[in-house]
């Protein structure tokens, strides 16, 4: 029986522990390798050519959505299986159009992700079609509105805008009127125009990269994605902000990985 190189990537320990005392037991001719870094699998993938990858989607830096689109260029015949807690309609989506082969809800069974990779070992990879899908050409978007909703999921915000430096909108989720978005994007941009000057004041080397702001039931956070994007959240009061600013440089860290930055 041919053994299967198998790359599990999780930044919870006790995920990776689990799968691979999991597949050790259950699949003899598995060779298992975890990492909790996502940016170590991707060079992994470089190095190394692996039967299947395992990854969580929602890693600090590169995401497994990131990571997948990055083996689907890398080693076109790897399988992919996503491990999620936020399995919306549209993170589905958005991973089919990427190329995913298997998708696992979190919390699962041992059963259910045995069978999920069972499953996607046995299919075949197809080689890419010369010809891109018209639907595949969305795909860029769908990604920046995963990580967006993701956001939301976890912040519980009413709002996540991502903003280009003119502070126009370039995707959004959440609840608002037009006026209301395009104000808050003219408030951000005007508002690291100002950090910015005020770093040249203080000469500081570097620019600010967050703000935040407090209201009596609405707060918004705003920060730096690179030199052509901001994030902004607006929620509630009754929400923690330290959960949103971690959330948020998280979510902009994921971004900065995918936006374009030709300023730099």
């Amino acid at each position: 029986m041919d053994s299967k190189q198998v790359l599990i990537v999780d930044d919870d320990k006790n995920i990776l522990y689990l799968l691979e005392r999991t597949l050790a037991k259950l699949e003899a001719n598995y060779q298992v390798v975890t990492t909790m870094d996502s940016a170590a699998a991707l060079e992994m993938v470089r190095n190394q050519t692996f039967d299947l990858v395992v990854a969580d989607y929602m890693m600090p830096g590169i995401t497994g959505v990131d990571l997948a689109t990055a083996i689907r260029r890398l080693s076109p015949e790897t399988q992919v299986i996503l491990m999620t807690a936020y399995g919306t309609p549209r993170l589905k989506n958005t991973t089919k159009l990427v190329g995913i082969d298997g998708f696992v809800d979190k919390p699962f069974s041992i059963d259910e992700i045995h069978a999920v990779i069972q499953k996607t070992v046995q299919m075949v990879r197809q080689p890419e079609n010369s010809v891109v899908p018209e639907e595949k050409i969305s795909t860029a978007d769908q990604i920046l509105q995963s990580h967006l909703e993701v956001l939301q999921v976890n912040t519980n915000a009413r709002s996540v805008l991502l903003l280009n430096t003119q502070g126009e909108l370039v995707q959004y989720i959440g609840h608002g009127a037009n006026a209301e978005i395009g104000s808050i994007g003219q408030f951000v941009a005007k508002n690291f125009i100002a950090a910015t000057e005020l770093a040249d004041t203080l000469k500081s080397r570097s620019v600010f990269k967050s703000s935040y702001y407090e209201g009596d039931d609405t707060n918004l956070y705003a920060c730096y994605v690179n030199r052509q994007f901001y994030l902004a959240v607006v929620f509630e009061t009754q929400h923690k902000p330290g959960v949103v600013w971690f959330y948020a440089k998280q979510t902009a860290t994921a971004l900065a990985q995918i936006l374009p930055d030709s300023s730099a």
